[in-house]
């Protein structure tokens, strides 16, 4: 245990969030520059990658500068019931519009259980940023005009916007699963429709902020953005907040009515990241600390 405090006392070095309503969808769509202006995808890209290492003896460390010994919170003595597995297995989006010209390879992200997938336009004259969603039941909408798509009865709506229309197309592709896609008026509706036509099964990986050695048991993926993974409708997470306050050693493990929490500094990203475990979980320090130690942060994350 004299190491483990050891090792956790040391600095951290390495170079290496149903259906969303309309304005989460359409938030999706990127506008254009006048006519045609668009939102761009904003990825933070940082020019150094960091290795989050507050570790067990098994954790190797890029730059290992022992620091002052410091006492870890004292373990509860409680019977796990979270269980680590080795890596993690990224959630994918099961579909794909055909590679065009004029459009950057899709982004796929996953949050409160929904897949979407992001196309994002480069032509702006002959093609539009268009999102993919799936969805296990039928949206909330109230209106949109009766359309045949893929064979079956779906409906396209035409909500008013500046600087361009946006066109949302929704329909049932099979036995619980819905698909919805949201794109602007670059296209004519019947583009749109063929546009939905030409989608094919697809494998488009969610791509996460870390890279895990761990991860929870039995709990799925429910949101892989580029600051949090989440598991069991956030029953566990982790994730990368920008920098406050902690104690002088950088860390605090705390446990209260909501659960367990596990919070380290992570200097080179004057970040935090976040580790929680709610009240239906019952999780050892010793494996919260251990999950910590395997969370090796990406220069796709972006704290938030």
């Amino acid at each position: 245990m004299d190491d483990l405090e050891q090792r956790l006392a040391r600095s951290m070095h390495g170079a290496a969030a149903g259906a969303p309503p309309d304005a989460q969808l359409l938030s999706k769509v990127h506008q254009r520059s006048g006519r045609y202006r668009r939102r761009r995808l904003a990825v933070q890209v940082s020019a150094l990658a960091a290795v989050l290492a507050v570790g067990v003896p098994a954790v190797a460390v890029l730059l290992d500068r022992p620091g002052p010994s410091v006492p870890l919170p004292a373990a509860t003595g409680v019977t796990p019931s979270l269980t680590l597995v080795p890596g993690f297995q990224n959630p994918v989006f099961p579909y794909a519009l055909p590679p065009t010209d004029g459009m950057r390879a899709p982004v796929a992200t996953l949050r409160s259980g929904t897949l979407s997938a992001f196309f994002e336009a480069t032509d702006l004259r002959d093609h539009a940023d268009t999102t993919v969603t799936v969805t296990g039941a039928k949206p909330s909408f109230t209106d949109g005009t009766t359309v045949t798509v893929r064979g079956r009865t779906g409906w396209l709506r035409t909500i008013a916007a500046e600087p361009a229309r946006q066109y949302v197309l929704y329909w049932p592709e099979r036995a619980g699963q819905w698909l919805q896609l949201a794109t602007d008026d670059t296209y004519t509706p019947a583009q749109v429709i063929a546009l939905a036509e030409s989608l094919t099964s697809g494998a488009i990986a969610v791509l996460p902020p870390f890279r895990l050695d761990w991860s929870p048991a039995g709990l799925t993926p429910d949101t892989v953005t580029e600051s949090t993974m989440s598991f069991g409708d956030g029953a566990f997470s982790v994730v990368l907040r920008k920098e406050y306050p902690l104690p002088a050693d950088g860390r605090r493990l705390t446990r209260d009515a909501d659960g367990a929490r596990l919070e380290v500094a992570v200097a080179d990203w004057d970040a935090v990241l976040d580790i929680t475990a709610g009240s239906a979980l019952t999780v050892s320090d010793a494996d919260l600390l251990r999950f910590a130690a395997g969370v090796h942060i990406l220069n796709r994350s972006n704290p938030r």
